[in-house]
């Protein structure tokens, strides 16, 4: 995992390190006190479903909303050493 932050301490990207090729992009806008979060994935063709696959998956979502559970989109894991650089990096606000 690396933790990828701005000169500007603006922006932060997370990356994971597993070769899934997945990463979560923060940018924080202090203007407007808003956080931008953008989550990334190298699977671009894999997710490519069609109609019919894009509506299956649709409806694995509407099922766990109508059950009352969440659905998760992606895991974020990190060791104790990055965790600490995220955690300074937005205790700083």
């Amino acid at each position: 995992m690396a933790v990828l932050i701005s000169a500007d301490k603006k922006e932060l990207i997370i990356t994971c390190d597993c070769g899934c090729d997945e990463a979560v992009h923060l940018k924080i806008d202090n203007e407007d006190g808003y956080v931008y979060q953008c989550f990334m994935n190298g699977n671009f063709y894999k997710e490519q479903y069609g109609m019919l696959g894009t509506l299956k998956k649709k409806m694995k979502k509407i099922w766990a909303i109508i059950r009352n559970k969440d659905y998760c989109y992606s895991d974020i894991v990190m060791n104790a050493e990055d965790f600490k650089q995220f955690k300074m990096y937005i205790n700083q606000f």
